[in-house]
């Protein structure tokens, strides 16, 4: 009789205590959260780096474990800064990554060579030469820096730390295979649209190091030339992304991209339709002479080539 009643004691004792635990860890983690939230927004809007992000993290962890010492006689309070100092923990390995994207200061963009990937097409890849500066804060310096080694600077884009953070965010996504690299997706929407295995896209495709998915109509174009569906004879640069089903979607860096169709002399460019007001701005600005056309879809593209390959 007596062991039952210390069974239901323990057993009461037990149920009154686990609610008392969950509102420590609720409680704690209504703590953390703002703590957290304030040092983040302050980084996000370039207020501090990421340095003193995370070591303002750890500051708060240390007077966390001061006050914990402080009062390791009184439960409550202990275990609500354990859990406290444990939430704390877990922010600072989930932003821990930031630090290896902190030297990086500026993007510098340049010249780079069309590719017509088939001799005789017309129809010329667009890319952008993309050079990552780190440790360097004077724009002056990269400027004389590149200049003096032969290379033409489009812009120098300053990374802030929205930019650190996506990129963090990117990378995390795309280690935990939630997200396919840019390039890898064009290529399968590429395959999806021509629907033929041609030996020089392949080879394209799979090149190393390569990112962004603005080659995909380039790349759609020359395989229906490649076909025989297509017939052009006038030299285009050409940008979008391109889906399965044939949309032509936006693109970055649209002034360089008509920058460098314009030094290679091209007298067209292609560009998607969410991006022609900015490239009529481009060219008004820079006074450039090329042509543009904007469009929403490869049966546009198809019709607009054929038209520009008639005879006057």
């Amino acid at each position: 009789m007596e062991n039952d009643t210390r069974l239901q004691r323990y057993i009461q004792n037990k149920n009154s205590h686990e609610p008392k635990i969950i509102l420590l860890i609720l409680y704690s983690l209504f703590i953390s959260i703002p703590v957290y939230v304030i040092l983040g927004s302050i980084y996000y809007i370039n207020i501090i780096n990421g340095f003193f992000f995370l070591g303002s993290l750890i500051i708060t962890m240390v007077i966390a474990l001061i006050f914990l010492v402080i009062h390791r006689n009184n439960k409550q309070k202990r275990l609500t800064t354990v859990f406290f100092i444990l939430f704390l923990l877990l922010f600072f390995y989930y932003e821990f990554p930031l630090l290896n994207y902190e030297s990086h200061t500026y993007v510098v963009t340049g010249y780079e060579e069309p590719e017509e990937l088939l001799k005789e097409s017309g129809i010329h890849i667009l890319s952008v030469k993309l050079i990552d500066i780190h440790y360097i804060d004077n724009k002056e310096v990269i400027r004389d820096t590149y200049t003096s080694g032969d290379v033409e600077i489009y812009e120098l884009y300053e990374m802030t730390n929205q930019d650190r953070y996506k990129s963090k965010i990117r990378e995390s996504v795309k280690t935990l295979g939630l997200e396919k690299e840019d390039f890898h997706q064009m290529g399968e929407n590429v395959k999806n649209y021509i629907q033929e295995d041609i030996e020089f896209i392949n080879a394209f495709l799979e090149r190393e190091n390569m990112i962004g998915n603005s080659a995909g109509l380039a790349l759609a174009l020359t395989a229906m030339i490649h076909q025989g569906i297509l017939v052009n004879h006038i030299p285009f640069g050409v940008t979008g992304t391109i889906e399965p089903n044939g949309d032509v979607l936006k693109v970055g860096m649209i002034k360089e991209k008509m920058l460098i169709s314009e030094q290679k002399g091209l007298p067209w460019i292609i560009v998607p339709m969410q991006n022609v007001e900015e490239a009529e701005s481009v060219k008004f600005q820079e006074e450039l002479a090329i042509e543009i056309l904007s469009v929403s879809h490869i049966d546009e593209v198809k019709e607009a080539i054929k038209q520009l390959n008639k005879p006057m």
